[in-house]
Formats: structure tokens, sequence, C-alpha cells
């Protein structure tokens, strides 16, 4: 069968493979329920054991760190684009300082556990930076440094980034940041928590949510507290969250033959491209990020043909050792939901929407959520809560999502299929006819046929082909399948039925 799916490509980080832990085959009771075994749900773990939460359940669906942690860019940044200068405008300076606090101390506890548990995960602290090209731009860029020295984050404004292979009209640049290799850092902290009684189950998928008593397939876990860091919440109908979410995706290579930079960079448009050195292997590869997209609003452009040719115009010597692509949850006001879940009661918190800033979003999550459970408060909680309504800097998003979410449901139902099912080329996927209805269908490269109901089991949206990763993305919440319909990103848990030729 041909390769499919998350298997298709593999990030620089996922040489380095994680514990295994066992399935859960029976109900339980813990102190606290994390539901999630990526980078926030360990982090999470962690808080709580330090502040002495000892009775503690990770449940993965898959295995762990094998979602958006293996796919990040490995970056530990409090600079997160250009939010200071949005969050002082829309929320006012209160709410920037808590912000810009979260961030900050999420850098420094990075630095702490790496260097208190001896963890050997090629931390290095660097200078980052956010540039422009265009003066428009730069202008932009140097508000944001502004901002974010009126909020003490030591910021300032620069003409020129001498490590990038093109001239700049400016950029902010932050000091005391950090790079890491975020697999040898997160597979280690699993081995800790695993050896301090932390209990981890994979293949251990949460399929509803009463209050604080988790269902999976194997029996009721029940929590004192229930974490949800699932990146996109499993269950996500209350307090509509598939509403303030939208997930994007975006694309990075790692190259060969590129001389270090120490430096971490990235472009103030959406879609621009980022920069950053790594050791991986032995080996010194630079890592170009590029591209922005609604997951499941895919277009004719090839999007790793497009990164290669950026790659081959800025380093015309280098070659690709690895392709991959990450997804992020995005909230309509660029600041992640961390905070009860009110609609299930007062234990059940959420951590979601990071907004490509998972490293210290997660981080930051994980003290915020210890010390509500803890001690029943938190100095930056506040920004972060899932119950704000925030619509002087997120109405704009909040419509525009809206109005995608309802063209794509008229765009899936009206769709023609490409032809019947015996006219698929090996390697072609689309929806096709077949015994007078449609189906979503693929053709493997061996002529092997796999067929579905193209409709997400999420909330019944009609899916659209990705012909770079042979998946079926919606384009309504951004849940993925592969050829065969099994789940590969939520917030789906349930697989697409089969249909066409037995």
């Amino acid at each position: 069968m041909a390769s499919m799916g998350k298997d298709r490509v593999q990030s620089c980080w996922q040489t380095v493979r994680p514990p295994e832990f066992p399935k859960l085959d029976c109900g339980c009771n813990a102190d606290a329920v994390i539901v999630g075994g990526g980078m926030c749900g360990l982090l999470c773990a962690y808080e709580l054991l330090q502040k002495g939460v000892r009775s503690l359940v990770i449940l993965e669906a898959d295995r762990i760190l094998s979602g958006t942690t293996a796919r990040t860019a490995g970056k530990i940044t409090s600079q997160h684009g250009l939010i200071y200068a949005a969050l002082e405008k829309g929320m006012g300076p209160r709410a920037a300082q808590q912000y810009a606090r979260a961030n900050e101390e999420a850098v420094s506890r990075f630095a702490q556990i790496i260097r208190e548990e001896k963890i050997d995960c090629d931390f290095s602290s660097c200078d980052a930076y956010v540039y422009s090209c265009t003066q428009e731009g730069a202008e932009r860029v140097k508000a944001e440094a502004e901002a974010a020295g009126r909020l003490g984050l030591g910021a300032e404004f620069a003409t020129e980034c001498g490590e990038l292979p093109f001239p700049v009209k400016g950029a902010v640049r932050f000091p005391r940041q950090a790079r890491f290799h975020p697999m040898k850092f997160a597979c280690r902290l699993a081995e800790i928590l695993r050896d301090r009684g932390v209990k981890i189950y994979e293949h251990t998928p949460a399929v509803a949510l009463n209050d604080n008593r988790v269902l999976t397939r194997a029996g009721c876990v029940y929590g004192k507290n229930v974490l949800l860091c699932s990146h996109y919440p499993f269950t996500n109908l209350r307090g509509f969250y598939f509403t303030r979410i939208v997930q994007s995706r975006s694309y990075l290579a790692a190259l060969r033959g590129v001389p270090e930079i120490s430096g971490i960079y990235l472009d103030c448009e959406e879609a621009g491209l980022s920069f950053r050195s790594a050791s991986v292997g032995g080996e010194s590869l630079l890592l170009l990020g590029w591209g922005a997209h609604q997951t499941g609003h895919e277009t004719d452009v090839s999007h790793y043909k497009k990164l290669k040719e950026k790659a081959r115009k800025l380093y015309p010597v280098s070659s690709v050792a690895f392709c991959w692509s990450a997804q992020d949850c995005m909230t309509d006001d660029r600041i992640p939901l961390i905070g009860r879940y009110r609609q299930f009661g007062d234990r059940v918190y959420v951590a979601t929407g990071f907004n490509k800033w998972g490293m210290t979003g997660s981080m930051a999550a994980a003290e915020i959520l210890s010390d509500r459970i803890t001690s029943g408060k938190s100095g930056t909680a506040e920004v972060f809560s899932p119950d704000r309504v925030n619509f002087k800097m997120g109405a704009k998003n909040f419509f525009q999502t809206a109005a995608d979410a309802t063209a794509s449901l008229l765009r899936g139902y009206a769709e023609v299929p490409k032809g019947s099912v015996a006219e698929l080329k090996d390697g072609e996927g689309g929806i096709a006819a077949f015994a007078g209805d449609k189906i979503g269908a693929y053709r493997g490269t061996d002529g092997s046929l796999h067929a579905v109901r193209p409709v997400c089991t999420h909330l019944h949206c009609p899916l659209r082909w990705n012909p770079e990763e042979n998946t079926w993305d919606c384009p309504c919440h951004g849940s993925r399948f592969d050829a065969d319909g099994n789940v590969l990103e939520g917030p789906a848990f349930l697989p697409l039925e089969k249909r066409g030729p037995d």
C-alpha cells in the first residue's frame, strides 16, 4: 500500500522516538486527569507534580508526542509576531502586560527545567527577530518594538538582519529567547514523569466528558480535576469552541549545506519566511518555514514544491534533508484559551489555541492551570480566560471564519465528481461517482482503492482531498483523515464511513 497521511512526511525531530506506554485496560481515578500527551499535557503533569499533586493520569489517543509537538519549529520565545501593539490597542496595557509576563516566565521556566533536570536537548539562548522587507511593514515592526519596550521586554528596533540572505527594511529584536530540540526535551520529560509515578496511557482516546468523568473505550476515568490539553478540544460543542478556533497549516524544510545562524527570524507577514538553525543527529541544518493557509483550503499550488523553490533561490548549494507540514489552532483574537471550561463545572480546564506559539503557550498553560488547581489563582490568567469577550480584536476573524464555514458547506455539497471510480489513475484522489452517489476515493500507486464517505464526523462538513499529503481535510474546523478514513487531526475522533466497491 502506498504511504499515506502523517507517515508520508517526517520532521527532523522525529528521528528521536518517544518511550512507549500501555493502553488503558480499565477505569481508574486520579487527582488530575490530563487528556492529551503532547507538550502541553506533559508540562501540565510536571508542574502539578512540582506543586504537590501526586495522583496523575495522562490519556493519549495515539502515541505521545505524535502530533503538533513533533512538527514544531522548536522556538522558545515571547515574541509572537506583532502581538503586543495589537494587545495594547485592543485590550489595553494590563492585558498586554499579563501576556508578556506569562510568556517571558515560560521562556525562563524552560531554561530552569532543562538545567535542574539535566535534559540534553540542544537548548541555546539566542535573539529573536520579526522582520519586514517592506517600508509599510517596517513601520508596523517599529510600533511593535515600541509597545514591547513599554512592557519591559527589552525589545529594540533594528535596521539590519545580517544573517538573512536578503536585506530588510526593519526588525524588532527580542533578547534572551531560545531554541531547542523539542522531541529530545519532551521524550526525556515523559521518562521523568513515568519514573515519578505518573500513569501515561497511549492508544486510549477520550470519547466523551461528563463533568469530571472522562469516558474511554476501556472505561471511565474520574479526576478531581480534568485538563483538556489535546491540541483541539475533543469535546468542543459546549462553549462553542468550534466557532472560535481555526486550524492553519504551514510548511517547513530542513536544509543541508547552509551556514549556521545564531538568531531565530520570522517575517511579519503571515505567509512569510522563518529561519532558525538546528542540530539534528550531529548535523547542522537550517529550518526554513513558509506558508500559512486554513486547513482544507487547498489550491493548485504545491506548497512543498514552492518551499523547495524558495530554498534553492535563497541557498543555491543547499539540499533538502527533511520536509514536513505543521497544523496550529488559531483563535479569533490570536490569544490562547487557557482556563476553566465552565460548561463542565469548576474543575474542568482547557488549554488550546496557541496560534503557532505552542512551546511558550504550553508552558504558560501549565503554569496557569497548575496554579489554579493548587492555589485557586494565577497572576496572568485573566488575559487567557476562555470566557473573555473581545470583539475589538476578534470580531473580524470571527465573522470571516463563519463566512468561510458556510461557503465550504455550500461548495462541498455542490461539488461535481471528477469522474467515476474506474477512471481514477494510480496516485490520484478526489470526489468520484459510484453507483449514483458521490464518494471520496484514492487509488494508491499500487492500484489499490481506498474509498470513504467524504463528510467529516465532527459536524458533517464536506471534506476536501489534499493531494500533497493524500488526506481528506475539513475546511470548516480542520479535522484530517487518511485515505482509509482514519483520524489524523481532531476535533473529529470517529473515522470516516467506508464506501465504494467491496
